[in-house]
């Protein structure tokens, strides 16, 4: 019998959302859980935006320079060829300010017209389970709702999406088999943003303090279309129903 491995389609996502006043105080915080991206206004100043999971656009500098930095404290810098193994044995979505709300500028091609502003990765077998880690916005960019926004497209690359989805790519059938999910957050606020953006839940607490409930990470869960747990769950109501 013949194997082979097949490629994933890629997908895309796009949106345009207010640039904050000079003063700072912008939309509403992403950890909120908030949509802050709908309250743009037409005539309002916008700055575009794409999320995309093709590996070929990624910045790799810019990847690096962030696990360089404080931004992503619990990474440290990888030599060029073990960032591009980390990237290709991955499903990673990168977030990129563009010129255009409709690429026409050609700035899905264009290197020098794209600006890697946050990214999120997948370590998956592509199937049944994944482990979401290395997920940034670079502060420039934060309290706008694109940590929000790029977790809503993780979910639909998950769970897939409609034909007729605005400002996405037209339909994705996703992971049909996805049992579960996972991710660590290290604060209440990023916990609520991954359990609204993703339909999560509180699964755990990571390394809690002995003797203190509240303490720890949050381990989070988000239930794909195979998980066990929820379709065992499903079964047993079906049948108790018929038996009654």
């Amino acid at each position: 019998m013949a194997s082979y491995i097949s490629n994933p389609p890629l997908l895309s996502w796009r949106i345009s959302v207010p640039v904050p006043p000079v003063d700072g105080h912008g939309p509403t915080d992403a950890n909120s859980g908030t949509d802050a991206t709908a309250t743009t206004q037409p005539g309002k100043q916008t700055e575009h935006f794409l999320c995309s999971s093709d590996p070929s656009l990624i910045q790799l500098d810019a990847l690096h320079e962030a696990m360089a930095s404080d931004l992503l404290w619990w990474c440290k810098p990888l030599a060029r060829t073990q960032l591009v193994t980390m990237v290709n044995n991955s499903v990673c979505l990168g977030l990129y300010r563009v010129a255009t709300a409709d690429g026409d500028d050609g700035s899905d091609s264009n290197e020098n017209a794209r600006e890697m502003v946050g990214f999120a990765r997948l370590i998956t077998d592509r199937v049944t389970f994944a482990y979401l880690t290395d997920v940034y916005i670079l502060p420039a960019y934060q309290r706008r709702g694109l940590g929000a926004w790029m977790m809503r497209c993780m979910r639909e690359l998950c769970e897939g999406s409609g034909p007729e989805r605005e400002g996405s790519t037209p339909a994705s059938t996703g992971w049909p088999d996805l049992r579960s999910l996972w991710l660590i957050a290290s604060t209440k606020s990023a916990a609520r943003m991954y359990m609204v953006s993703l339909g999560g839940e509180e699964a755990a607490r990571y390394r809690p303090t002995p003797g203190e409930s509240d303490s720890g990470m949050i381990l989070v869960e988000m239930p794909g279309p195979a998980n066990s747990i929820r379709n065992h769950a499903t079964k047993n109501g079906t049948a108790a129903t018929k038996a009654d």
